[in-house]
């Protein structure tokens, strides 16, 4: 006769496994409100930061703090993103830029795209870099491409026109000078090639009117990627919330420039916005808050103290001639803020 049959004991639960990189991605690409990010498990904490509410590998912690507070920023938002040299070039006198920075900084340009509903290029660097200007480095859907070209003189051929892995939005000038369509060179402008958007005149492409049209458009997050030109133009005019900024420890002694804008006379009055740094490989990301630009804190290796004895105070940034950066002007384009801006002439869009 056999005895009862013997239980094993049922095997405990599995331990819960970490949230690593790949998963904290897809949970923060979902992200766009409050509500959101309690849904996927960035709880705040009594500081009112957010934070994974379970146990997390280092690189999902880095990630929720670098992307969400971009992710939380709202329907409309525009960011910028160059990377540069020490000295301050984006690419050799002869035009190569592959790569100042390094392998992070591409995935992190990749996943600024992933979070933009839109990412903006000048002609100059359509011709130059015949970027693709697509999600590849990570998951996530592509944004609009939208090429800034005036006087109509980006070929047709380039990949933004003809590979048809994303949408491109080619913006012209009715007073272009040479007539030139994707349709002139057998490509479809509703297909592979691109929508073409036609502004009035050249002061249409003053970065806050451009920012309108595409929010018009539902492309309200808008990412400007290059180049120099055009960063520099959106952030002079004040029309960028932020800018991130990587830079590599390499010298290049002379090139193309990155970030150029007419400066202030005086060092108390330069833009000090608040900061934070991120270390990429061996490169170095800067975000920089331009929401409200006005002296931040002082960078790193800066005495606390710094400028504090002659009196400095939070006044306006001055261009070189004078004129308050946040100064008003009949006909001035729109900042993020909605005030007004000098109405500068925007014939220098990206050349």
């Amino acid at each position: 006769m056999t005895g009862p049959r013997r239980t094993e004991p049922s095997a405990p639960p599995p331990f819960p496994a970490e949230l690593d990189t790949d998963e904290a991605w897809e949970l923060l690409r979902t992200v766009r409100t409050g509500a959101d990010a309690e849904a996927v498990g960035l709880v705040e904490d009594t500081d009112g930061a957010r934070r994974w509410n379970r146990d997390t590998t280092p690189g999902a912690r880095e990630l929720a703090d670098r992307y969400l507070p971009l992710c939380l920023a709202g329907p409309r938002l525009t960011f910028a993103q160059l990377g540069q040299s020490l000295d301050g070039f984006i690419a050799t006198r002869t035009g190569d830029a592959d790569y100042v920075t390094g392998e992070e900084d591409r995935r992190h340009l990749h996943r600024l795209r992933a979070l933009a509903d839109a990412v903006v290029v000048g002609a100059g660097t359509a011709v130059a870099d015949d970027p693709q200007l697509t999600v590849r480095a990570c998951t996530g859907a592509h944004p609009v491409r939208v090429v800034l070209d005036p006087h109509r003189r980006v070929p047709a051929r380039r990949k933004v026109f003809t590979d048809g892995s994303a949408p491109t939005l080619w913006v012209v000038c009715a007073g272009g000078e040479r007539g030139h369509t994707p349709a002139d060179d057998g490509l479809d402008t509703h297909g592979p090639g691109a929508e073409v958007l036609t502004l009035p005149d050249l002061a249409a492409f003053a970065p806050g009117n451009l920012v309108r049209v595409l929010a018009r458009r539902g492309l309200g997050r808008v990412l400007v990627e290059g180049g120099g030109v055009t960063v520099s133009r959106f952030l002079s005019e004040r029309a960028l919330h932020r800018l991130y900024v990587t830079v590599a420890p390499v010298l290049l002694g002379d090139g193309v420039p990155g970030l150029r804008f007419a400066g202030t006379p005086v060092m108390r009055d330069a833009l000090r916005p608040p900061v934070r740094r991120a270390a990429l490989g061996e490169d170095t990301l800067f975000e920089l808050d331009l929401g409200t630009p006005h002296p931040g804190p002082p960078l790193g290796g800066e005495h606390p103290e710094a400028g504090q004895a002659r009196g400095e105070r939070e006044d306006p940034v001055h261009h070189g001639d004078g004129q308050p950066l946040g100064g008003t002007e009949p006909g001035g384009a729109e900042g993020p803020g909605g005030g007004a801006l000098p109405g500068t002439p925007a014939a220098d869009v990206q050349r």
